[in-house]
């Protein structure tokens, strides 16, 4: 007679082989590898994202009782990258005011812009159905006088660092009797991102010691200039940097690394994977 520990295991080993068996064969990635895929996070265009500008744009016309005139969007954020001239003077921000006949001073045109913003939030944000754009996303970095323009410039900053490559920037002028003169808007939508580098700032420099760059001189021919020592080599604070490819804008956390003496470049490096993503030439040849 065989025994009933032997029989009770047995079918206990029969029952986990069955169970083994049952699994599909796609492995279960864990969660912390399945959140390192997904980086870079990647704005896709899209064409519901287009419509959906472009309703926005025939909506902000409509309100302001102009004929249409086709927006010239930023491609994949479909946010306006400038106003056409067909528009330029003819949108004024002081309907409707008590003040219509009085020139703008400086206090009541950031007013008036303030305003506009918060109204017009879908034109100038593109996608931003995550999250509305709002005045509390932006601070006002430059305001000045220009003839009879105010201009202003607003940075984004609802991103945990700067972002870079001329992206998350809005820029207004606004003639002294409040009529919108030029619009350009690369504000981004938000996307998540690691809080901090995963790839260390002597790791960077080091991809860069006796690393050869290529320019011209004022007369066409081909030089390089090797960075010999580290003392060339200058890692920044962390940016967000995105970047057009095709369709699409990969946003990435990087390193900003200025390097050379005299004449230098800067190397964007990925500062989670420690890709490199870009080089810019920092003076003209």
């Amino acid at each position: 007679m065989i025994p009933k520990t032997i029989v009770f295991g047995c079918a206990l080993g029969s029952l986990l082989w069955l169970a083994c068996a049952a699994r599909p064969a796609t492995e279960i990635v864990p969660v912390q590898e399945a959140a390192k895929s997904a980086y870079p996070p990647v704005i896709e265009a899209s064409p519901a994202r287009q419509q959906a500008a472009e309703e926005a744009w025939a909506n902000f016309l409509s309100e302001a009782r102009l004929s249409f005139a086709k927006p010239d969007l930023e491609p994949v954020l479909n946010t306006p990258r400038s106003l056409p001239p067909a528009l330029a003077g003819n949108i004024n921000l002081k309907t409707g005011d008590s003040k219509t006949g009085e020139a703008l001073n400086e206090e009541r045109a950031k007013e008036l812009l303030r305003r506009f913003i918060e109204r017009q939030h879908a034109v100038l944000g593109g996608d931003q159905r995550a999250s509305t754009l709002g005045l509390k996303d932006l601070s006002l970095i430059s305001f000045s006088r220009d003839g009879e323009l105010y201009r202003a410039t607003y940075r984004q900053m609802n991103y945990p660092f700067p972002i870079a490559n001329g992206y998350g920037e809005l820029r207004l002028a606004l003639s002294r009797t409040g009529a919108l003169v030029q619009l350009s808007s690369r504000i981004l939508p938000a996307v998540e991102l690691p809080a901090k580098a995963a790839v260390e700032r002597e790791a960077v420099a080091a991809k860069l010691l006796n690393r050869e760059f290529t320019y011209s001189n004022l007369a066409g021919q081909p030089l390089t200039y090797r960075v010999a020592r580290r003392e060339e080599i200058s890692v920044k604070e962390l940016v967000i940097y995105p970047k057009l490819e095709e369709n699409k804008l990969t946003v990435h956390l990087a390193y900003p690394v200025e390097v050379g003496r005299g004449m230098t470049w800067t190397v964007y490096f990925d500062a989670v994977n420690g890709q490199e993503i870009e080089v810019k030439q920092n003076f003209q040849s």
